[in-house]
């Protein structure tokens, strides 16, 4: 038990490890000696958890698709309205992505065909997080012939952005989600209380 337990510990230190220098320096520019020395292991020792930096890097975005997935869910389980459901995984992502969080910024800023060996896996994952968003989004009360997918694309594209003008002390993260989704919700509701 202790020996599966260290093994356990040394893996998530790699793992955070990886995550941080990815999201700092880039995956090109990170090496698996820089990994290494950062979490304090023999250089051949991370090929015994991960064949090359490729896989160690799928892992990283499994962990943090994990990470994002787990708090989402958390937080829609305090609501069953459809728009509260879908601000609250809004302001939950933006938090992650605004956070000194390693693993969402890898997620955010490494994109599947910056490595294109590892590109479908990468992208599969993207897509598991992302199907929480298409369900949110399939669950509103929309006008007839609006595009839920173009809506989807248009709010995964916002909130992946946010990192880039965010300023602490300004706008919180839940109030840019009530804020981005005014602009959706306002013709909803007009369009519902006209033909009403």
């Amino acid at each position: 038990m202790k020996t599966a337990s260290r093994s356990n510990n040394r893996l998530e230190v790699l793992l955070s490890s990886a995550a941080e220098l990815f999201s700092t320096f880039g995956y090109q520019a990170t090496t698996t000696r820089d990994i290494a020395k950062k979490c304090g292991m023999l250089p051949g020792s991370i090929y015994y958890h991960y064949p090359n930096k490729e896989a160690l890097l799928v892992a990283v975005y499994q962990e943090g698709v994990r990470q994002l997935t787990e708090r989402v869910q958390s937080v829609l389980a305090t609501s069953d309205d459809p728009w509260e459901r879908l601000e609250l995984m809004l302001a939950t992502h933006i938090e992650m992505i605004v956070e000194p969080t390693a693993y969402a910024s890898v997620i955010i800023r490494i994109l599947p065909d910056n490595v294109p060996s590892v590109e479908a896996e990468l992208t599969r994952l993207r897509d598991q997080y992302e199907v929480v968003l298409r369900d949110l989004v399939g669950a509103l009360p929309l006008p007839l012939g609006c595009d839920r997918r173009l809506m989807r694309l248009f709010l995964i594209g916002a909130v992946n952005h946010v990192h880039v003008w965010y300023q602490p002390g300004g706008s919180s993260p839940s109030e840019i989600a009530k804020e981005l989704l005014r602009y959706f919700r306002c013709p909803a509701q007009s369009n519902s209380e006209g033909s009403s």
